[in-house]
């Protein structure tokens, strides 16, 4: 069966690289509207739901929690599949070992991805819905618009003479957005329902992505890392992917530094 896509979210960050993409592979698909009433949906077989407001206000758990029910409608009344990306917010002891499976609302953000995975999970219970939900990890590369600790710092060495740096000892797992838009196609040809993790497997401290930063797109600012060191909440990240990379015989091929080099700083 021909795989024919709906891509919500197509103008931000992840979703209009993913769009490209498909346009180069030759993927059919479609952009979703949620002004218009679109019709004649039966023909599709995925639903990557992308849009999400980021930078949460009291409308916006509202708005997240509307769109994303619309987008469950229409997926159980075609029999289309949806993926979700979700967020990483786990909590770890002192051992940097996690305490649950669970993600927790440390932010407004992920209170509200939060909100979503509950009904996405509910949803198909009761309608036997199919869906990946993708808790990803911090996302960055192709260009710096971007919000994230990576476009973060490059517009602080671009503006700032001296970067004067907190939490440089905090911890975190990065992933290449070449290598989760891999991802999200090869999960186009997996039949099977799930959360999984999306991210490097890998870590890095704030302060080593600062000097690569730094170093690799050579510029010139002076960089001091100031107290305090680690945050007292949030301080390590980091992926479990075994699962994902057998599921979906996938796995993270841009590391870090060559990641940076790619990017375009326009």
């Amino acid at each position: 069966m021909q795989k024919k896509l709906i891509v919500s979210g197509h103008q931000g960050y992840i979703g209009s690289n993913f769009c490209k993409t498909l346009k180069r592979k030759k993927i059919k698909f479609i952009k979703f509207d949620f002004k218009k009433k679109q019709k004649n949906l039966n023909s599709f077989t995925h639903f990557f739901h992308f849009s999400f407001d980021i930078n949460i206000k009291r409308k916006s758990f509202e708005r997240n929690k509307k769109r994303l029910l619309k987008v469950l409608h229409v997926c159980s009344a075609n029999n289309i599949k949806l993926i979700f990306p979700s967020t990483c917010t786990y909590k770890y002891n002192k051992k940097n070992k996690r305490n649950s499976k669970s993600i927790l609302p440390l932010n407004k953000y992920s209170k509200s991805k939060i909100q979503c995975e509950k009904m996405i999970l509910q949803f198909s219970k009761k309608f036997e819905l199919s869906f990946f939900i993708f808790r990803v990890f911090n996302v960055y590369g192709v260009k710096t618009i971007n919000r994230g600790v990576v476009a973060n710092l490059i517009n602080r060495f671009k503006k700032e003479k001296t970067v004067n740096l907190k939490y440089s000892e905090n911890v975190r797992d990065f992933i290449n957005l070449e290598d989760l838009t891999r991802l999200f196609l090869k999960s186009i040809l997996v039949k099977k329902s799930g959360i999984f993790e999306a991210g490097s497997g890998r870590t890095i401290s704030i302060k080593k992505l600062a000097i690569s930063i730094k170093k690799v797109l050579k510029f010139n600012s002076n960089l001091f890392f100031i107290k305090p060191y680690k945050s007292k909440k949030n301080n390590f990240s980091k992926s479990n992917i075994l699962r994902t990379k057998s599921i979906f015989s996938w796995s993270p091929k841009v590391n870090l530094i060559n990641g940076l080099r790619k990017l375009n700083l326009k």
